[in-house]
C-alpha cells in the first residue's frame, strides 16, 4: 500500500483559505461543550486530593494489575485531581484544542490523499472545515464518550488525534523529527493498544518499502512508536485483567467484532453521503464513475479502518465497548473528507455545500445545545441535592434519572451516555461518586 508522498512534493499550506475561521468556530463550540459537560462514570473514581506520589503509586499498580495504559491513567488522575484548582477549565481548553487539531489534521491529510485538488475560496473553505468537524462528530457511534467524557476523551480522542498526526507525517514523507517530537510519538503510542499496533505495523511496512527502494527508512520514528507499543503491550496488568473476563475463543471474538463493525454505520451517514453524492455527480467530467469513488488515495483510510477493526480481535468480546470503534469511524470519515476535498473544487458545488452545510450546522446546534444543557442541569441538581443531604449527615438518596431502554441518560440522540446513580450503593461508580462528594453512601430511588 503506497502512502508515501514524493520527496519533491511541496508542503501543504499551514492553513487553507477560510480554515482559520472554520477552526475558530469549531473551537468555540467545543469549548462550550466541554465546559458544560459534567463529570460522569469513572471520572469520580479518579478524583482525590492531589498527591503526585500517590498518583504514581496507583498508576504503577494499575500497570501491573489492571491496564498497560499508564500514561492515559496518569493524565486522567492529574486532570481530575486538580479539579478544585481549575483543572477542569484547563481540560476544557486543552480538549477543545485537541479536537480542533484533529479537524485540522484530517482536512490537510485528506487534501493530500485526494491528490492536492485546487483550494476553495475562503468562504467555502470555512464551511469545508466545519463539514469535516460535523462528520467527525456525527459519524462515530459514541462521540460523547470519546470527546466530552473526561476519562473517555483522554483515552480515545487524544490518541486518535496523535496517531492521525503521525499518519499525516507518513503520508507527506515528513518522518524526520526533533527529539521532543519522537518523545511525543512514544507517548502517543502508549494510549490505545489496537491503534498503536496498527500504526506500528504501518510504519514497519513503510520502512521496509523504503529500504527495498534504497531510500533511508524512518528508523527513528519506527523505533519511537514501536517502543511505546511495546511498553503498552507487555504490561502485566493486561493479562491480569484478561483473566478476570469471560473466556472468549476466536469465533466468539469474531462474532463480537462483526457486531461492532455494524455499529459504524447508522442513519447519521445519510445527509453527508447525499451531499457528497451531489459533488461526485457534478465532478463526473473530471473524475468519471467509478474511478471517482477512489478519491485519489482516499481509499487508504478505508483499508486502515478495516485493519484497525481486525486488530480488535486481540480483545475478548466482553471488552469490545462501542467506543473502541471510534478510530475506525474517524478513518471512515477521512474517506468522506477526501471526497469533499475533490468535490469542493468543482464549479458550483461550493454554493451547494454552503447551503447544505449551513442546514447541518443549524440541525447540529438544535440537537446538541438543548441536550447538553439538560445534562448540565441534571448534574447540577444532583450535586446540590447530594451536598444538602451530606450537610445533614444523611445517607444520600437521589431521584433516579434514566432515559431509554438501557436505563441511561441518552443525549444527542445517539448512544452517548451519562451514567446515572445506581440503586445499589455498593456499585463501583456510585461508591466513587459518594467518596468524591464526601457522602457515607449514595443510591438512587424512583
Amino acid at each position: 500500500m503506497h502512502v508515501n508522498a514524493p520527496a519533491s512534493t511541496p508542503p501543504s499550506p499551514r492553513l487553507f483559505p477560510g480554515e482559520g475561521a472554520g477552526l475558530a468556530a469549531c473551537f468555540v463550540f467545543l469549548l462550550w461543550a466541554n465546559a458544560i459537560t459534567p463529570l460522569w462514570a469513572d471520572d469520580y473514581c479518579r478524583t482525590m486530593p492531589f498527591s503526585l506520589p500517590t498518583i504514581v503509586r496507583i498508576v504503577w499498580g494499575n500497570y501491573n494489575f489492571w491496564t498497560g495504559r499508564w500514561f492515559t491513567t496518569l493524565a486522567t488522575f492529574v486532570v481530575l485531581d486538580l479539579r478544585p484548582y481549575g483543572g477542569l477549565a484547563v481540560f476544557a481548553v486543552l480538549n477543545a484544542g485537541i479536537f480542533t487539531f484533529l479537524v485540522h489534521v484530517v482536512a490537510h491529510l485528506c487534501w493530500q490523499l485526494a491528490g492536492r485538488p485546487p483550494l476553495p475560496r475562503a468562504r467555502y473553505g470555512a464551511m469545508q472545515c466545519v463539514m469535516v468537524f460535523l462528520m467527525l462528530w456525527w459519524l462515530p457511534r459514541t462521540i460523547g464518550e470519546v470527546a466530552l467524557w473526561k476519562t473517555g476523551a483522554i483515552g480515545y480522542l487524544w490518541p486518535m488525534a496523535g496517531e492521525m498526526w503521525v499518519l499525516a507525517r507518513i503520508v507527506t514523507g515528513r518522518t524526520d523529527m526533533r527529539a521532543m517530537q519522537y518523545g511525543a510519538v512514544f507517548l502517543i503510542a502508549t494510549f490505545l493498544e489496537p491503534l498503536s499496533l496498527l500504526l506500528t505495523l504501518l510504519l514497519a511496512g513503510v520502512a521496509l518499502k523504503a529500504w527495498r527502494q534504497g531510500v533511508l527508512p524512518p528508523w527513528a520514528l519506527l523505533c519511537a512508536h514501536a517502543a511505546g507499543t511495546l511498553v503498552l503491550g507487555v504490561a502485566p496488568g493486561n493479562y491480569v485483567r484478561m483473566h478476570t473476563m469471560t473466556p472468549s475463543p476466536l469465533p466468539d471474538r469474531l462474532d463480537g467484532l462483526l457486531g461492532n463493525l455494524g455499529s459504524l454505520f447508522d442513519p447519521f451517514w445519510l445527509p453527508f453521503v447525499a451531499l457528497l453524492a451531489v459533488g461526485v455527480f457534478m465532478d463526473r467530467g473530471r473524475h468519471p464513475f467509478p474511478a471517482c469513488l477512489r478519491a485519489g488515495r482516499g481509499w487508504v483510510p478505508c483499508v486502515l479502518a478495516l485493519a484497525y477493526m481486525a486488530c480488535l480481535l486481540m480483545f475478548p468480546r466482553e471488552a469490545l465497548a462501542a467506543r473502541v470503534s471510534f478510530p475506525a469511524s474517524v478513518l471512515l470519515a477521512c474517506y468522506l473528507a477526501c471526497l469533499l476535498a475533490r468535490s469542493v473544487a468543482t464549479p458550483g458545488f461550493g454554493r451547494i455545500m454552503a447551503v447544505g452545510g449551513g442546514m447541518l450546522v443549524v440541525l447540529h446546534l438544535a440537537i446538541v445545545v438543548p441536550d447538553l444543557t439538560l445534562l448540565a442541569r441534571i448534574a447540577h441538581e444532583r450535586d446540590a441535592a447530594t451536598r444538602a443531604q451530606v450537610a445533614r449527615d444523611l445517607p444520600v438518596v437521589l431521584p433516579r434519572v434514566t432515559w431509554g431502554p438501557r436505563h441511561k441518560l441518552l443525549y444527542v440522540r445517539k448512544d452517548i451516555i451519562f451514567v446515572g446513580i445506581n440503586p445499589d450503593p455498593h456499585n463501583m461508580l456510585t461508591a466513587c461518586y459518594a467518596q468524591a462528594m464526601g457522602a457515607s453512601s449514595v443510591r438512587s430511588a424512583p
